[in-house]
Formats: C-alpha cells, sequence, structure tokens
C-alpha cells in the first residue's frame, strides 16, 4: 500500500516537472512570444476601443476632449474635461469596463486654449 503510494507520487512530481520544462521550453521559442505579445496588443486594442466608445457616448462627459491609450489591460485616459465630475466620471466609466486591470489619471480640468 504504501509502494502504491509512493508510486503515484512520484509520478505526478514527474508529471508536473515535466509539464513546468515544456512551458518553460514554449516561452523561449521566438514563434511563441511573438504570438503572445500579438495576442497582447489585439486584446489591447479590443479594450481601448470598448473604453473610448463608451466614454464618448457617455453623456455626462459632453464637452470633454479625451484620449485613451492601453497597456497590458492598463488604461489611461488623458485630455481635457469640463469639471471635476466629467473627470470622477470618466474614470468610474473607464474602471467598470471588463477587462482593465487599473486605470491612469492623465486628464486635465478644463478646456484646452
Amino acid at each position: 500500500m504504501l509502494k502504491r503510494k509512493l508510486l503515484i507520487v512520484c509520478l505526478t512530481a514527474t508529471a508536473t516537472l515535466a509539464g513546468l520544462g515544456l512551458s518553460a521550453f514554449a516561452i523561449d521559442d521566438p514563434k511563441v512570444s511573438a504570438s503572445m505579445a500579438s495576442s497582447s496588443l489585439a486584446k489591447d486594442a479590443v479594450l481601448n476601443d470598448r473604453v473610448e466608445t463608451l466614454l464618448r457616448t457617455d453623456i455626462g462627459l459632453t464637452g470633454s476632449h479625451l484620449r485613451i491609450a492601453t497597456r497590458s489591460a492598463v488604461v489611461t485616459v488623458g485630455g481635457s474635461v469640463p469639471d471635476e465630475h466629467a473627470l470622477r466620471r470618466a474614470l468610474e466609466l473607464a474602471s467598470n469596463v471588463h477587462g482593465v486591470r487599473e486605470v491612469r489619471n492623465a486628464m486635465e480640468v478644463g478646456l484646452p486654449k
């Protein structure tokens, strides 16, 4: 009975370590790395479009001039807003979009001259 449990533990450990070795090998492969990077860029582009569409169509942000940038699911909202309420609204809306990890504020209150 003890030998059987020991054998199961050894097989499980071997399979786990082999899997870790294969995943490390796959990440070192330039083709896999490029594929992962392009996938991340595509996800950021989709996320950027969602946030931008939401902010541009929100009636509470009328009169705002916003720029959205997304990198690794971190959204930076820049530009200008007419007042403090619009600034808070833009940050809140952006942070509620599914997939956004963090929202950074680069907005200024007051219209550009």
